[in-house]
């Protein structure tokens, strides 16, 4: 949503959740604004406009607008409203009797074993993609999804290309084939996956009609279970992809989920129904062999890359003056990049909080040196960031884009000299689990990477240099290291490290040789989908 006063004021959807219902009423009531947009930004979000439209009557405005796709203006009148809240009712009863109807089969799932297939037939298979997606498809997800489906594309696989996202970066040779979602959602939000998952369900079926698979790799998704009910009624082996516990995720990281045993049960019933489960670091592969998967049954590689895609070389200097030039920032400047979705364990705050420390405490030195932030993306953190950094935000040293389209994302590292992967620790104290696609990215990029030293991040990166080192002995260190590595959670370390790589151009690019090396040798994504294929093979799927 937008809201149109004397100053323009944006507000989504997934940051007023965040906030109790009472409360996310009370500030919606104390806005004051001539005209609120809704734009929509994608066929999937029709779906939201009956939500949306009860949320913008809440607000005292004279009038609403819908934004079409076309940027047309069409106003919203108050029997909309009405009708909205009609479909609102009715959306909502039709989610609970989905989620009623799911705890049944789930139920039922778990007390059941997994069935026993033969190999796969044929070279047709189908990526199952069963998350709803809303709006600019961009983060670490979207490259996961289309270098798997790519990978798989090139070892000679007919891959049907499933998912209400988009045709994302995935390649021609993939078939898409679009899911939709129901027509209105309902409240309580979580209700409406499980209601999805049945529609997926339909979907998919009528797709197999005509299509015989040898397996379906079903990407894991919030409330869904699809590929389970798929496999067993195809009598097709099935591969999970799990990234991690997205029920730990809600409880963690989002808003707690009302039906937080259900979620848990369901990823519970995917787990126990995979035929193989591909995970991609050693700390998930731990905490599914204590959720009780057999040790063959897992698949562990990191994330990875598209070297062609994600390489430098692809740029050229106007490409990149061009870049710069569009956000106002200098031909000359030297350029400290982060790029992703501002989630809880990005540390895009930390990086915020060094850069508030670089500017108060060394601005002389920042305007020498030309020193410029280029901060790229959106999300929960977005908020924390603009407080942290104040009227920096806006200021001559900083530059916030918003969210980019995945496809434009090398050419933003491309115009960077540093980039930041300010990751932290679980704040509960488990394990940091990820494997973030934007170090794999940023290594292919040939350029100099400042990291945490947190888990696989520091495993992938261990051929550093580490803060300890004394500054004048770091360029003798140098040779055939891929990166600086710093304490999670320090923004003085991280400021520190800055500093360094920003007076040391040759060590800059020393780094930014050995971590392209590094990616090339080990981390793209048919070295991945070879790991997924080898252990189909050794459960005897494939």
């Amino acid at each position: 949503m937008t809201i149109v006063a004397p100053e323009v004021l944006r507000l989504s959807v997934g940051e007023l959740r965040q906030r109790p219902f009472g409360q996310m009423l009370k500030y919606m009531r104390s806005l004051k604004a001539d005209r609120l947009l809704l734009p929509v930004e994608d066929e999937n979000g029709s779906a939201l406009l009956p939500i949306l439209k009860l949320l913008a009557s809440v607000i005292p405005v004279r009038a609403i607008y819908l934004v079409q796709s076309d940027l047309r203006l069409q106003q919203v009148s108050r029997r909309e409203t009405a009708v909205s809240l009609l479909r609102l009712v009715g959306a909502s009863l039709a989610s609970r009797l989905a989620t009623a109807r799911a705890r049944r089969k789930v139920s039922r799932l778990l007390r059941e074993v997994r069935i026993t297939v033969g190999k796969a037939s044929g070279r047709r298979i189908m990526y199952l993609n069963a998350n709803l997606w809303f709006g600019v498809k961009a983060g670490g997800s979207v490259g996961h999804i289309s270098g798997v489906v790519n990978a798989l594309s090139q070892n000679g696989y007919a891959v049907d290309f499933v998912s209400c996202g988009g045709r994302l970066l995935v390649g021609e040779a993939a078939r898409y084939t679009q899911l939709n979602p129901p027509e209105h959602f309902g409240l309580p939000w979580e209700f409406n996956y499980y209601r999805f998952h049945f529609n997926v369900v339909e979907q998919v079926k009528k797709l197999c009609i005509d299509h015989h698979f040898g397996f379906i790799y079903q990407r894991l998704s919030i409330a869904n279970y699809s590929g389970v009910v798929l496999s067993r009624q195809l009598g097709i082996p099935l591969v999970l992809e799990y990234n991690g516990s997205e029920a730990w995720i809600a409880r963690n990281w989002g808003r707690p989920l009302r039906e937080q045993a259900l979620a848990e049960q369901v990823e519970e019933a995917n787990l126990r129904h995979a035929h193989l489960v591909v995970t991609i670091s050693d700390v998930l592969r731990e905490e599914l062999l204590e959720r009780g998967v057999a040790p063959e049954r897992i698949v562990t590689y990191p994330n990875c890359i598209d070297p062609e895609m994600f390489d430098s070389a692809r740029f050229s200097a106007q490409d990149i003056a061009e870049l710069r030039n569009r956000h106002g920032i200098h031909g000359d400047a030297v350029v400290v990049t982060f790029v992703g979705t501002f989630g809880q364990w990005h540390g895009i705050e930390v990086l915020a909080q060094a850069i508030r420390q670089l500017i108060d405490d060394h601005q002389d030195w920042m305007e020498a040196k030309k020193v410029h932030f280029l901060l790229v993306g959106d999300g929960l953190k977005m908020p924390d960031v603009r407080k942290i950094l104040g009227d920096h935000a806006y200021g001559p040293f900083v530059t916030l884009t918003g969210l980019v389209p995945q496809h434009e994302a090398p050419l933003y590292l491309a115009a960077s000299d540093i980039l930041s992967s300010p990751h932290v620790s679980n704040a509960d104290g488990t394990k940091f689990f990820g494997s973030p696609t934007k170090l794999f990215e940023y290594m292919a990029m040939g350029k100099a990477i400042v990291a945490s030293d947190l888990d696989q991040i520091g495993d992938v990166l261990q051929n550093a240099i580490r803060l300890t080192s004394k500054e004048s002995e770091v360029e003798s260190e140098a040779k055939g290291r891929v990166a600086v590595l710093v304490k999670p959670g320090n923004p003085d370390e991280l400021a520190q490290a800055i500093r360094m790589l920003t007076e040391r151009q040759s060590l800059r690019s020393v780094l930014g040789n050995g971590a392209r090396h590094l990616a090339i040798e080990r981390y793209t994504w048919k070295s991945h989908v070879d790991a997924i294929l080898a252990g189909a093979r050794a459960v005897n799927i494939l």
